[in-house]
C-alpha cells in the first residue's frame, strides 16, 4: 500500500471515530471477562501501564481496582474528551499508536485492545510496534488484541455483513479497483461511516512482534462470552 494512501486512511480512521464518538462509547461500556482475565494476569500493582487505543477509558476501572500509574493514548480526540470526563485524575493524550509521545523506557505493560486490526499498511503496523517496544522497559510486556476477521471466522460466527463486504473489498484488490493490500476492507457503523480494517491472522501478529524484537509469551484466541465473536491475542515481552 502507498504510504501516503495510509496514513490518509489513518487519518480518516481517527477522523470516524470522533464522528461516531457518543453512539460507539455507549457500546464500549463494560470489559469483556475473558479479555480481564488475560490483562489481570500480566499487570500487577505499581506497574507503569500505557493504554494504547484508549477509546472512552473503558479500562480505567479495571486498571484502578488493581492500582496501576495509568495513561490513555487514542488518535480520536472526541473518545479522549470522554475519557476525560469520566477519569478526572487519569492522564490522557491525544496521540498515535505509530509515533508514541513518551520517552524510551518508560512503561512496565503496554496494551492495545483492539487496535491493530484498524493500521493499514504492514509498514505502519510495524512502526507502531517498534514505538511499543521502544517506551517499554527491558523485560516489559505488550499484550495486543485484535478483531478475527478471518473470513473462516466470519462464516462460522455468521457475520454475513462483514463476510459481504470482505469478498467485495478483495475482488475490488484482486481487479485494481481499490488501493487496499489483499486482506484490509471496511466495517460499516450504522450504514453511515466505513472503519478500515485487517483481517490479521496470528501469523502476521507474532511476526510483526517478532520483526521488532519481542519475544512471544503466548498467543491464541479470546472467545468473547456475550457473542459469537472473538477476538485474537498475543502477548509479548521485551527482551
Amino acid at each position: 500500500m502507498d504510504s501516503e494512501f495510509a496514513k490518509r486512511l489513518l487519518r480518516q480512521t481517527a477522523e470516524t471515530y470522533d464522528n461516531i464518538a457518543q453512539s460507539f462509547s455507549q457500546t464500549r461500556g463494560y470489559v469483556p471477562g475473558r479479555i480481564e482475565s488475560k490483562l489481570t494476569e500480566f499487570i500487577k500493582t505499581g506497574d507503569k501501564v500505557l493504554d494504547i487505543g484508549c477509546g472512552n477509558g473503558r479500562f480505567c476501572g479495571l486498571f484502578q481496582k488493581i492500582g496501576v500509574d495509568y495513561t490513555g493514548i487514542d488518535n480520536s480526540k472526541e473518545l479522549v474528551r470522554i475519557a476525560r470526563d469520566r477519569y478526572a485524575g487519569l492522564r490522557f493524550e491525544d496521540g498515535d499508536a505509530t509515533d508514541l509521545p513518551f520517552p524510551a523506557e518508560t512503561f512496565d505493560v503496554a496494551v492495545a485492545v483492539a487496535v491493530l486490526h484498524h493500521i493499514p499498511s504492514n509498514n505502519l503496523r510495524i512502526k507502531s510496534f517498534y514505538e511499543t517496544h521502544r517506551v517499554l522497559k527491558a523485560g516489559g510486556i505488550f499484550i495486543v488484541t485484535a478483531w478475527d476477521l478471518r473470513p473462516v471466522h466470519m462464516v462460522a460466527a455468521g457475520e454475513w455483513k462483514r463476510f459481504r463486504s470482505y469478498i467485495k473489498e478483495q475482488l475490488a484488490i484482486v481487479s485494481g479497483l481499490s488501493k487496499l493490500d489483499l486482506g484490509d476492507f471496511f466495517i460499516p457503523w450504522q450504514n453511515r461511516y466505513r472503519r478500515y480494517v485487517r483481517a490479521l491472522t496470528l501469523g502476521q501478529m507474532r511476526g510483526l512482534a517478532a520483526d521488532v524484537g519481542f519475544t512471544i509469551v503466548e498467543a491464541g484466541v479470546l472467545r468473547l462470552e456475550t457473542s459469537k465473536e472473538q477476538n485474537l491475542y498475543i502477548v509479548c515481552r521485551k527482551a
